[in-house]
């Protein structure tokens, strides 16, 4: 499974821009390839290196102190997220699905996943990242009492943040360095889990369970409705408090949620199996015009499902084709 169009072809300085730009109309495909491991390509946005380069030469005019702590800091981070991705990528092969890329870009990674079309699969493919998270809290932990902290400290609340700040400035670098990333991933893991946006862990895990009890048509209409409605709050929020992060993690929401609003209109597809939509009749009416050989259902579940995990954006022209063809059959 890819993501990015492969119908650039032709010269190799096309070849080169078409693996940094995709097809150059996208801005979330403008991203480097790092490496490839266990069959799954891992590529950074172009923005992210910006950002990264841009907040390490901020420091050099402070102490060196500065420059090796922001240095250690962003490549936990950058860790921790990759981790995540990680998770999600596992998981969704554990259950039998397809899972071949990690994108790292400003407001975190994306993992394209294709789990089987169930709510189960969907389901442990989700929580397969938030489990990394968890995963490194004791480890988190441990680190700060090992280097001095106290057990306040590790205790993450988010009201008392300030006096956290000044109580972890005491610790060593090593201390200091545990607990800035522990407090990251404490965040990483509530504000995921807690926010119900696209394409945020906690949207996709309510969205398994509405499939569950009505089906995934209906589960995709609530879902994005839902999603565009924390946007609109979440960027108000962001607006008035000053972060412009999480106003573009809204922005960002706001928009994948109403792709999945779109995504389900266009479909509509009835409460039964998704494969027997697209199944012609065995002595469809004559109606004075040939009909095209029959989509395989198997395909366009696979279609189907790709399209909910990542967004119509993401089809080739090849399986846009068939879609329309099925759809059209359909009909």
């Amino acid at each position: 499974m890819g993501i990015y169009d492969r119908d650039w072809g032709g010269s190799s300085d096309r070849g080169r821009w078409a693996r940094v730009f995709g097809d150059g109309e996208n801005p979330l495909k403008w991203s480097l390839p790092l490496y490839k491991a266990w069959g799954i390509a891992v590529r950074i946005h172009l923005v992210f290196v910006i950002i990264i380069v841009a907040k390490l030469i901020s420091t050099i005019p402070e102490d060196a102190i500065g420059f090796e702590f922001m240095f250690v800091w962003l490549l936990g981070l950058f860790l921790l997220v990759l981790l995540h991705e990680y998770g999600h990528c596992i998981a969704c092969r554990k259950v039998g699905g397809e899972a071949d890329e990690i994108l790292l870009w400003p407001l975190g990674g994306l993992a394209y996943c294709l789990p089987p079309n169930t709510w189960r699969a969907n389901l442990i493919t989700v929580v397969g990242g938030p489990l990394v998270n968890v995963l490194f809290v004791p480890v988190f932990a441990a680190a700060i009492l090992a280097f001095g902290g106290s057990w306040s400290l590790v205790f993450f609340n988010p009201a008392r943040l300030s006096g956290a700040v000044i109580e972890a400035q005491g610790l060593s670098f090593a201390g200091w360095t545990a607990w800035s990333l522990h407090s990251a991933n404490m965040f990483m893991l509530a504000f995921n889990l807690l926010v119900p946006m696209y394409p945020l862990d906690g949207s996709r895990i309510v969205h398994a369970f509405i499939w569950r009890q009505k089906g995934r048509q209906r589960a995709d209409d609530i879902i994005s409705r839902i999603g565009l409605v924390t946007a609109v709050v979440l960027g108000t929020l962001a607006i008035v408090g000053g972060q412009m992060n999480v106003l573009g993690i809204a922005l960002f929401g706001g928009f994948v949620s109403y792709q999945e609003m779109v995504r389900a209109k266009f479909l509509e597809e009835p409460d039964e199996d998704w494969s027997m939509s697209f199944r012609p009749e065995k002595d469809p009416p004559s109606r004075g015009k040939k009909e095209g050989p029959a989509i395989d259902p198997e395909e366009i579940d696979r279609i189907l499902a790709k399209i909910s995990s990542q967004g119509m954006q993401s089809l080739t022209r090849s399986e846009k084709k068939k879609l329309g063809k099925a759809s059209s059959q359909r009909d």
